[in-house]
Formats: C-alpha cells, sequence, structure tokens
C-alpha cells in the first residue's frame, strides 16, 4: 500500500465502524485460549509504532464509556495513514469484535500517543476482561519527549504541553480537527519530529 510523508493530513483508505458494550464475562480457561492474547505476547519485531488515540465520555478512564478509537502505524519515517483503523463504538452493541480488529492492528507493537495513559488505562479496563492480560506494549507519551526536550534547553521558563502548542512549536501541521484520528496523527508527527529513526 502507498505510504505517506509525517507532513501528511490528508485521510485515504477505508475507515471502518463497529460498536460498543461492556465486555461479556469469560471464564479462566478460555481467557487463556484467546487468540488476541498471543498477538500481544509475541516476541516479533516488525520495528513499526502505532500512534493511538480515544475518544471517551469523560476524562476519567476508571467510568468513561469508550466512544472511538483510531491507529495507525508508523514505520521508518513515514505515517501510514493508508493503512489507519478508525472504531466506532455504541453502548448497545458488543464491544469484542471490534476490539479483536485493534488487538489485530496493535499487535506487539509500541503504542505512541498524546495522554497515553489515559488511552491505555480505557483500553485495559475492556480488553483485560476479554483476553485475561492488560496491555503489555511500550508506551511512547509524546508529550513527555517534549518535556524532555524542553528541560534541557537554558533557563527557567514554564513548558506548554498541549498537543496544538507542541505543534506549532515544532513547526508541524495543526490538527484538521479534534477527534481521534487527528490526534493520533499529531502524535505521531510529533513522535516523529522528536524520536527520528535512525538511518
Amino acid at each position: 500500500m502507498p505510504t505517506e510523508t509525517i507532513a501528511s493530513v490528508v485521510a485515504n483508505g477505508a475507515v471502518a465502524a463497529a460498536p460498543f458494550a461492556p465486555p461479556v464475562a469469560e471464564t479462566v480457561s478460555l481467557l487463556g485460549e484467546h487468540p488476541d492474547r498471543a498477538l500481544l505476547r509475541s516476541g516479533e519485531e516488525s520495528g513499526e509504532r502505532v500512534a493511538i488515540h480515544c475518544e471517551a465520555t469523560s476524562f476519567d478512564a476508571a467510568t468513561a464509556d469508550l466512544r472511538s478509537v483510531a491507529a495507525l502505524r508508523i514505520r521508518g519515517s513515514r505515517v501510514l495513514t493508508s493503512q489507519r483503523l478508525i472504531l466506532s463504538f455504541w453502548p448497545t452493541e458488543p464491544a469484542e469484535p471490534a476490539l479483536s480488529r485493534l488487538l489485530a492492528f496493535i499487535g506487539n507493537r509500541p503504542l505512541v500517543g498524546y495522554y497515553l495513559d489515559f488511552t491505555v488505562g480505557l483500553l485495559d479496563r475492556l480488553v483485560q476482561p476479554m483476553v485475561g492480560i492488560a496491555l503489555p506494549n511500550q508506551r511512547i507519551e509524546v508529550s513527555s519527549l517534549y518535556y524532555g526536550r524542553k528541560a534541557k534547553a537554558p533557563g527557567k521558563y514554564a513548558v506548554d504541553l498541549r498537543l496544538d502548542s507542541i505543534l506549532r512549536d515544532l513547526d508541524l501541521p495543526p490538527r484538521a480537527g479534534e477527534d481521534a484520528y487527528a490526534s493520533a496523527l499529531a502524535a505521531a508527527m510529533v513522535y516523529l519530529r522528536l524520536e527520528p529513526p535512525r538511518p
């Protein structure tokens, strides 16, 4: 499939929709056999990262209802926007099919994001009852990368960690909206600006 540079904010490719509901309780024996568990624990390394962002009904990961997830892979110096995954969730529909698609898309790849603890915390609450484990993926918080760079600069001043401010300061394109996809793409661009791949 074609790939696009980190400056690209053009949406293309298929958008997948899927519903949401609290996960169905499963027995311990079934949890150990869930195929998505093997994907998360695979030792194979693709060298890719996955930028991810969630939208929910609140900012409390312990109680919020998931409404949408956007994920896109980062390979080398490129964000693969043509291979993005966008899922919608609804309270009256089962979440397992959509979550299985998300886990297959993520696999064991490191996760990149802004406010990533919230995203992973919300997903863990839904995924763990389904597959028996929380997401074991490495986490890369782009605001922490940005803060680390600013903290090394001479002088003492407050660091603006708002995502749009980070984009402006790094001379990156602004978010093309405030949805999950726009935020995931923005996080991917920040990551590549701050942690460019080694040649």
